[in-house]
């Protein structure tokens, strides 16, 4: 658990817990809807930290997770949920101490994935006793395990707006500003502690009723006064304004003015008043010098409020403007410095933007939406101070025009006849320049500039939130970007690994690509002779599915050499086009039919890369953009290289893995020969190659007829699974034929001459055996029955399957030792009857045989599945076979041999084929003499 990001994502998270009590319902939510008595959540910074549980003690907050931190570790790990019906029965979990106690015996925890990306924690309920939980449980876990990481990243999105509040509030504070809020919905009052010390109060204040107890401290001459302008704000422009006398509760009497707005909703419906109480009782002593300087704090505190919710910088110029009015000043504008460029981009006010506007309208363009970029040069007032960081105040016409002689024209145009300029800093920080204009000369006496740096200092505050936000969303975005690319590839690799059918692979990459790369896209590969043929595309719009790939093949069919794709397959090389045009299209493809397919898909921009392995370039991956995407970005190009170079290797593993595994397989085969057909013997053989990997496999079959014109029948598997596997295949094949066919002797004695041979010619293999013997005296030819005499080296068991379909594992004896140990130990031979119309099967351990069953599950499987076809013809029954019992991706070959005996006195079935022996042997005659002659 000491990934140092998890770690910090955690710790930042739980910096912000105030206090469990949400984390608690939390879990207590989570206990009741799975009914589990304990639930919990935890934290993994440095150590495990419970948040807060239910089950656990009251206002748990802090300290290890010792119950379950084991648990919760290993599903952060994971990053998946963890099911644990049974603790004691899972030995990487019986030996926990919280197992071991009693305590936890079931477990269900889900991750806590924060917005980083990164799991920090787990949501998790358990229980003392064993139980099943079910997929709904788990799926309640998990939403509620979304609610808990919410809480958490609510708590530091309001630990950040509590740093601006933070600063918003020593402004206040400076200004002995006191804040009041009504919700009009609900009828609630808040007085922050400013506002109800100003009444005389203990505050902050909240106050849900009638106003009666509030105005009880104003007098109740104003009472009417107040409540007009209540009304003429909601019912009017929304501005309120109101003097009143305070009544405290000492008996002394007070004057303030409180200040404030109506705030609607979206469909115009007043939600809320927001307002500021001053304390005016010594301004109005000293009305005459004082009534500016409280009509300009109000209006500092009003901007910055407003300021404070702003959350775009163009609404900065707008807000401030307010506080540049109180001075007498006409209009203003914010320049603010961008962080990543250095360029200067002008934010207007209403009158400075009117006439921009109007001069963009006489030029027939459209003003800038997210400012006017300007130079940084010393020309004019707004640019020498973004640039040295000093104030500039410009009294009248004259002064601006001796020391910025520019100034003049637009005195002209702006009508500014005096301007102030003031840096945006923060702590040390140059942001930008505030810039108040007026109409007239202005001189900037009494506390004019105290006034301005105020206001100025407020800006620079919010201006510094935005750009850290804006900073803090791009870094986020960015993030996001890339984990989504880094997604992409992970994706890329695991369609590219899953599967050696490279058919398949492509398609699933087509699919994959869009829409994260492009809107739609097609993939082109080369053929033996270098020929681009089209293999795969997708579009966003499954219905439009049909007509890309009708334009795809009539764009291979027609494209020419200056097309993307061919231009790519010459140089190896990525082809960009930012912008597809008609002289482009109508170079690129021949075809009008495909210039108008492609019309129709509507691309505004595209981009081909090369498949490319080894530094042959094999195909190519196209993908385009509809307008509302615009072109591709470069991160988005260097990610669909990265793709194209894992197609490439793709394929080439692919074609190569092909070539590798048909020359395996047409040598594997050469090896296995046709059986032959004697009597009213029916015998089917299949082999099938291991899907994974081209080698060569060991497993064989064969079957031939003695000269007593027995038939004898062989199945074998040699360890391991490559040439020499094949080699000794081979050997052991052949030696075991001859011995079986110069000595006549039983399926034991055959197995013990070929494991003696093997020894004394030093073969060095060892390997499963099991070869059969159909035999038949003349008692056995009149009851209609065929004993089996058999031998097993080692190998599965053969199963027989009655006339009736009845299935029977031959398995009664444990089976003789492999071929290759110990060449001089005795072997037995077993005996059982087949009924005439009956099917014997043998086969290699890779029917049955898998990574998610044993040998004995398979082959209780392969009874199961056996018993469902006895009725087929013997072939059908063997592809059937394979088609429900072998898996594609299965890493061992299939060898399989079934017999079926047909009925002696009745002529071979023509599904069983022609009557097929070795020269020297009899054939049978159509209808023996004497077969079933008991049973008539």
């Amino acid at each position: 658990m000491s990934d140092p990001h998890r770690v910090a994502a955690a710790r930042r998270l739980l910096d912000e817990v105030s206090g469990p009590a949400a984390y608690d319902r939390l879990s207590g939510l989570a206990a009741r809807l799975v009914g589990a008595p304990h639930a919990k959540v935890t934290l993994f910074t440095d150590h495990d930290v419970v948040v807060g549980g239910h089950g656990l003690p009251a206002g748990v907050v802090g300290g290890p997770a010792l119950l379950t931190g084991a648990l919760s570790a290993m599903t952060v790990r994971r990053a998946v949920p963890l099911d644990v019906p049974d603790a004691r029965r899972d030995e990487q979990l019986a030996q926990l101490p919280a197992v071991t106690s009693g305590q936890v015996q079931a477990y269900l925890g889900a991750p806590l994935v924060a917005a980083s990306g990164h799991v920090v924690g787990v949501l998790a309920v358990y229980d003392p006793r064993p139980r099943s939980w079910s997929a709904d449980a788990a799926e309640l876990l998990g939403q509620l395990s979304a609610s808990v990481i919410a809480e958490l990243e609510l708590a530091a999105a309001q630990s950040a707006v509590g740093a601006s509040l933070a600063r918003l509030d020593v402004a206040l504070e400076a200004g002995s500003v006191g804040i009041w809020e009504r919700d009009l919905r609900t009828g609630t009052v808040y007085w922050d502690q400013r506002n109800a010390a100003i009444f005389g109060l203990q505050g902050p204040l909240e106050h849900v009723g009638d106003d009666s107890q509030l105005m009880a401290a104003i007098h109740p001459d104003d009472h009417a006064s107040v409540a007009a302008a209540m009304r003429a704000a909601l019912e009017g422009s929304g501005e309120f304004v109101a003097e009143m006398r305070v009544l405290r509760a000492d008996g002394a009497l007070r004057w303030a003015v409180s200040r404030g707005r109506v705030v609607r909703n979206s469909r115009g419906e007043a939600v809320r008043f927001l307002g500021t109480t001053v304390d005016v009782t010594d301004a109005r002593e000293e009305a005459g010098r004082r009534l500016a300087s409280l009509q300009r704090t109000t209006a500092i505190a009003e901007v910055a409020a407003a300021l404070a919710g702003a959350t775009r910088i163009d609404q900065l110029a707008q807000i401030t403007l307010r506080g540049a009015e109180v001075l007498g000043a006409s209009t203003g504008a914010l320049a603010v410095l961008d962080p990543g460029s250095g360029q200067l981009r002008l934010h207007m006010g209403s009158r400075l933007m009117d006439v921009v506007e109007v001069a963009a309208a006489e030029a027939g363009v459209a003003p800038p939406p997210d400012g006017l970029e300007i130079a940084l040069d010393d020309e004019l007032p707004t640019q020498w101070v973004a640039r040295h960081g000093e104030t500039v105040l410009l009294r009248d016409p004259d002064e601006a025009a001796e020391r910025f002689p520019a100034m003049a024209e637009l005195t002209r145009v702006l009508g500014a006849e005096a301007l102030a300029a003031l840096p945006l800093r923060v702590e040390g920080r140059l942001l930008g320049v505030f810039v108040a204009v007026w109409e007239t000369p202005h001189p900037f006496e009494g506390d004019d500039v105290e006034v301005l740096e105020a206001l100025t200092a407020q800006i620079a505050l919010s201006v510094s939130r935005l750009q850290a936000d804006a900073e803090r969303d791009a870094a986020v975005a960015e993030m996001r970007a890339a984990n989504a690319r880094l997604q992409l590839l992970s994706e890329t690799g695991r369609v590219l690994s899953g599967t050696l059918e490279i058919t398949e692979q492509i398609g699933q990459l087509a699919r994959l690509v869009v829409p994260a790369l492009g809107d739609w896209c097609w993939v082109l590969v080369t053929d033996e002779r270098g020929r681009l043929r089209d293999m795969a595309s997708a579009h966003r719009d499954p219905g439009r599915g049909a007509e890309l790939e009708r334009y795809v093949r009539t764009m291979v069919a027609g494209m020419t050499e200056h097309a993307a794709a061919r231009v790519v397959l010459r140089t190896g090389q990525p082809v960009v086009l930012p912008e597809l045009d008609a002289d482009f299209i109508e170079r690129a493809l021949d075809d009008p039919a495909a210039r108008r397919a492609l019309t129709r898909l509507d691309p505004t921009a595209g981009l081909a890369v090369p498949l490319v392995a080894r530094g042959q370039t094999l195909g190519v991956l196209g993908l385009y953009t509809a307008a509302d995407r615009g072109p591709h970005t470069q991160a988005e190009i260097d990610t669909a290289r990265e793709v194209g170079r894992r197609a490439g290797v793709a394929l080439q593993q692919a074609r190569l893995f092909g070539q590798q595994r048909q020359l395996a397989e047409v040598l594997q085969r050469s090896m296995l020969t046709a059986p032959p057909a004697p009597d009213h013997c029916e015998i089917a053989v299949r082999y099938v190659p291991a899907a994974a990997g081209a080698e060569v496999g060991g497993d064989w079959y064969d079957a031939f007829v003695q000269p007593d014109g027995a038939t004898m029948l062989v199945i074998g598997d040699v360890v391991g699974h490559d040439s020499r596997a094949a080699a000794a295949m081979g050997q052991l094949r052949g030696l075991l034929r001859g011995i079986g066919h110069h000595t006549g002797g039983t399926p034991a004695e055959v197995l013990t001459g070929l494991d003696r041979a093997g020894a004394g010619l030093d073969l060095d293999a060892m390997a499963t055996a099991l070869v059969a013997r159909l035999e038949q005296d003349d008692p056995e030819l009149a009851e209609s029955r065929t004993r089996v005499r058999w031998s097993t080296a080692g190998h599965p068991p053969p199963l027989l399957v009655d006339p009736d379909g009845t299935v029977t594992l031959l398995d009664g004896d444990a089976p003789d030792l492999l071929l290759g140990v110990e060449p001089d130990r005795p072997r037995t031979d077993r005996v059982a009857t087949i009924e005439r119309g009956g099917t014997l099967l043998l086969y290699t351990d890779g029917l049955v045989e898998r990574r998610d069953r044993d040998l004995d599950a398979g082959i209780a499987e392969l009874v199961r599945v056996l018993g469902g076809l006895t009725e087929l013809p013997l072939q059908q029954l063997c592809d059937r076979l394979l088609e429900r019992m072998y898996l594609p991706d299965t890493e061992d070959d299939v060898a399989l041999l079934a017999v079926r005996l047909h009925p002696q006195d009745l002529p071979r079935p023509p599904e069983a084929g022609p009557q097929r022996v070795p020269p020297g042997i009899a054939p049978a005659p159509d209808v023996v003499p004497g077969a079933g002659a008991a049973r008539r």
